[in-house]
């Protein structure tokens, strides 16, 4: 099958490029081939050092939910005032004996020329599929200002990572009351479902500890919990707010005071069953930028204990009782790449109310530290 290079076009020009490209890998003595595509899919970068690494994930988040790709780059250090199209086809497998073709195309625009976009994607998206706005960009979505609202007008679901964001508080406070506004956005036209790619990170973390939590129940840890250390790598912050949020209701916790420590920690007091526990969450300059561990300090059996979970080895959860002759408790986490995160949450439609329920509670933790 021919190779085809991406290649500029004038914008009026794109569908016929699209066709002239398929019929160039097809061959003249090709079987017939599709296009392979369940939704538009648009992605909003603002770098071309972005755009350059998101560029290399498509193949795989196409092939794990096929789309019509519109990659927008909005390149703040360029003064181009008209926006830019190339045009790339890529071949598909489909089973084991056929091809599809995934359709890509990408427009830049520099500073004078970001608001032509959403224009310019409404004139490109295949009306009778649904869309879903990629947010690669570092800003969290409710900061971003009207590209955000106009690029999401007509999708059905908005995709974006909080992982390394500059001002975390703000970004979780502004995100949390933003998701509420997304699911009350009702009628033809609006958007329905936004995610977190972060949360989806955290699912094997919070298997175990519900597992660890269910087997210390009647053991005496709800009640006697003091106190949860969160490490973390480099630009993981967010991440393990997240799980801290959600695993602070578990515990049956309320919000009280918080205060933080610039790139070293963050810390909050809240208010439990039978006292007022704390948490930390302290970040590392060493290791991947990931959640490393959490400790929960408690008394277990009435003895002096703590639930020790660490990541070992980069694939497994282990989760270790202190003073407890117990065998660890041990989970396989799968490796998946960036790629296939977006592509599998673009495949998940579905509200998660526990995810909603755990960014109502992270507001909560962010108002205490902008206070």
């Amino acid at each position: 099958m021919t190779e085809v290079i991406e290649r500029k076009v004038p914008l009026g020009a794109v569908e016929r490029e699209l066709l002239r490209q398929m019929k160039e890998l097809q061959g003249p003595d090709e079987r017939p081939v599709q296009r392979t595509r369940m939704a538009n899919l648009v992605v909003y970068c603002t770098s071309e050092e972005r755009a350059a690494r998101v560029n290399t994930e498509i193949p795989e988040v196409v092939s794990v939910h096929p789309a019509r790709v519109i990659l927008l780059i909005a390149d703040a250090e360029s003064a181009c005032t008209e926006l830019e199209a190339s045009v790339l086809v890529r071949p598909l497998r489909v089973g084991s004996h056929g091809f599809g073709f995934s359709e890509q195309v990408t427009l830049r625009a520099g500073r004078d020329a970001v608001h032509h976009l959403p224009f310019a994607v409404r004139a490109l998206l295949i009306g009778d599929l649904p869309t879903n706005l990629w947010w690669a960009a570092p800003v969290p979505p409710p900061l971003a200002g009207p590209i955000l609202y106009e690029l999401a007008e007509h999708a059905q679901q908005i995709v974006y990572d909080s992982m390394g964001w500059q001002d975390p508080a703000r970004g979780v406070a502004a995100t949390a009351g933003w998701l509420q506004q997304m699911e009350r956005a009702d009628g033809p036209g609006r958007w329905r479902v936004a995610s977190d790619v972060n949360w989806r990170r955290l699912k094997y973390w919070r298997r175990i500890l519900i597992q660890s939590l269910e087997g210390a129940e009647d053991r005496g840890l709800f009640e006697s919990a003091d106190e949860i250390r969160v490490e973390h790598g480099r630009h993981a912050v967010v991440q393990a707010w997240m799980l801290m949020s959600w695993l602070t209701g578990q515990l049956g916790w309320k919000v009280g005071s918080g205060r933080v420590e610039p790139g070293v920690e963050m810390t909050w007091r809240f208010h439990g069953p039978t006292g007022e526990p704390l948490v930390r969450i302290h970040r590392n300059d060493d290791g991947p930028p990931e959640l490393q561990r959490i400790r929960i300090g408690c008394c277990i059996d009435g003895r002096e204990s703590a639930l020790d979970l660490s990541e070992q080895e980069g694939q497994r959860l282990t989760m270790r009782v202190e003073g407890m002759e117990e065998a660890p408790r041990t989970m396989t986490v799968p490796a998946h790449a960036p790629a296939e995160l977006v592509g599998r949450q673009l495949s998940d439609r579905e509200r998660d109310p526990v995810f909603r329920a755990s960014m109502g509670a992270a507001q909560v933790m962010a108002r205490s530290l902008l206070e």
